[in-house]
């Protein structure tokens, strides 16, 4: 029984959720009219004008619902629809009296693709017609949400090896600055290190959005423990923690000094 009851309310539901999406049509040239109240909502309903049709904008829509009802008990009432060179009688069909009315079951009308207009012509003046259709459902537009890391710039790839593991590395130079962003509020830090060679000591600055943050300056001390392609002399890492980011923030490292630098930018986890 408890089984049943969900199932009914499920159903219930559903019949609701149909009935909500349906929305009613407005004939071009409707004649008088009158309000039937239902369940399903209050809407006025449309007669033509005597031995004349009525017409509806069809363009766009794939089915028509056709509801109708009669303030006179009539025998084998028809509607007759034409759609474009389709033309088609239909049989109203009682489906409940109530309050003086004879209220019919609701008719589905497929248009076909390309018409613009329907014709309703119906010879009973007592019989009172209202279509309606079910909207296309509206899509939300999908919010654009950038990467949390963007990598703007960079002079090359390479990757550095430490204790058989890997990592990538964005090289920059005096000619080619190193640019990322960081977006949707994420923080990050980043790792760099400098190619060693004349015994000079490799300079670089930090930028935040077009501003200089600070200088950095390496010593002349090699690591032992990262190997990089190429390079015979690897300089001991800096870490470097990178101001607070409340939204979308652009960063540059900009070589100050003849060297090759490797930087490694990582987003720090979300609290």
């Amino acid at each position: 029984m408890l089984k049943r009851f969900f199932v009914t309310i499920a159903i219930v539901l559903g019949i609701t959720i149909i009935i909500a999406k349906v929305q009613p049509l407005d004939f071009e040239n409707p004649g008088n009219r009158r309000l039937l109240k239902t369940e399903e909502g209050n809407y006025w309903y449309y007669r033509s004008q005597p031995e004349k049709s009525m017409f509806l904008n069809v363009e766009g829509i794939s089915t028509i619902y056709l509801r109708s009802f009669s303030v006179a008990k009539v025998h084998k009432p028809k509607v007759i629809i034409s759609l474009g060179k389709d033309k088609k009688t239909y049989d109203l069909t009682l489906k409940e009296q109530k309050d003086g009315f004879y209220i019919y079951d609701e008719i589905t009308i497929p248009v076909p693709e390309g018409a613009k207009k329907m014709e309703l012509l119906c010879y009973e003046r007592s019989i009172y017609f209202r279509p309606f259709y079910t909207p296309a459902p509206k899509t939300k537009p999908k919010s654009f949400k950038p990467p949390n890391l963007v990598v703007k710039a960079h002079g090359g790839i390479i990757n550095i090896s430490h204790n058989g593991t890997e990592s990538q590395y964005y090289t920059f130079n005096s000619s080619q600055s190193f640019k990322f962003t960081l977006n949707n509020g994420r923080n990050a830090i980043v790792y760099v290190r400098a190619r060693l060679h004349n015994n000079t000591l490799p300079i670089f600055e930090l930028y935040r959005n077009g501003e200089l943050v600070d200088s950095y300056e390496f010593s002349l001390q090699r690591s032992t423990k990262y190997k990089a392609p190429g390079v015979n002399y690897l300089s001991i890492g800096k870490k470097i923690d990178l101001p607070p980011n409340s939204g979308t923030t652009e960063y540059e490292l900009r070589a100050k000094s003849d060297h090759m630098f490797f930087a490694r930018p990582v987003l720090l986890k979300q609290n």
